[in-house]
């Protein structure tokens, strides 16, 4: 019991020893960044700008958000609307949408093309400029692919020039081994932390290229249905000047 009493006192120092021997992962991360200098800086601003890239091109490419099924459904129903004699309400539905999909449809049963051939060939143009505007945010992402490996490049070879610096800077010309060990870190933590950056974008480079061409591909299909279905029950004629 008297032992038991006499460690009581020791536990909270053992435990504060305990506390500073093993820092935070919050302590661990700083302490990274902080060896790897200005160029570890920049790395940490291209993986920022990789990041809201990603989410702002995740925020545009949702499907929803480009061809929402309620306009998908009107745009398949022009029969229904050429029984009825009169397309205006789909007109009015399209523009009050706003979507991608809506504004190309519009523009395909607006009746300001005499021929299908010249109604196609202006809905695609419009829908490259579309898809065009989509891929906001993706260049980005390739750039940071090219500069962050680039940067943690120069982050290694400013390590070599500080460690090969070091050799004969200790006493009596010898190699200061605290200083070389401490360049040899900044060097292998600026290329981790370049390489760290590049594989996501990569990723997220891949991911959102092959999204966009897999809703260019669905967008066509529904637009050539639409052009086909508006001028077999539409007859359109061009207005006199």
């Amino acid at each position: 019991m008297s032992l038991f009493t006499d460690l009581l006192p020791v536990a909270p120092f053992l435990a504060a020893t305990a506390d500073k021997a093993t820092p935070s992962g919050f302590q661990l991360v700083w302490d990274f960044l902080a060896t790897g200098g200005f160029v570890m800086g920049l790395i940490v601003v291209c993986s920022i700008a990789a990041i809201t890239a990603s989410i702002l091109a995740w925020l545009q490419l949702r499907e929803q958000v480009i061809m929402p099924n309620s306009v998908i459904s009107q745009l398949r129903s022009i029969p229904n609307y050429a029984m009825k004699g009169d397309i205006r309400p789909l007109q009015d539905f399209l523009e009050k949408d706003g979507s991608m999909l809506a504004r190309l449809g519009g523009m395909a049963i607006s009746g300001a093309f005499t021929s299908k051939q010249e109604c196609h060939a202006a809905c695609e143009i419009k829908a490259r400029e579309e898809i065009h505007n989509l891929e906001r945010g993706i260049p980005l992402l390739e750039v940071m692919i090219t500069v962050a490996p680039l940067l943690g490049l120069l982050g290694t070879t400013a390590g070599l020039v500080g460690m090969f610096s070091a050799f004969g800077s200790g006493a009596e010309g010898s190699p200061d081994t605290g200083a070389i060990a401490h360049e040899i870190g900044v060097a292998l933590r600026c290329t981790i932390a370049g390489l760290f950056v590049a594989v996501p974008s990569v990723l997220a480079h891949t991911y959102f290229t092959r999204r966009v061409d897999a809703l260019a591909v669905k967008v066509e299909s529904i637009m050539q249905e639409t052009i086909q279905h508006f001028y077999q029950h539409f007859e359109v004629q061009r207005p006199a000047a």
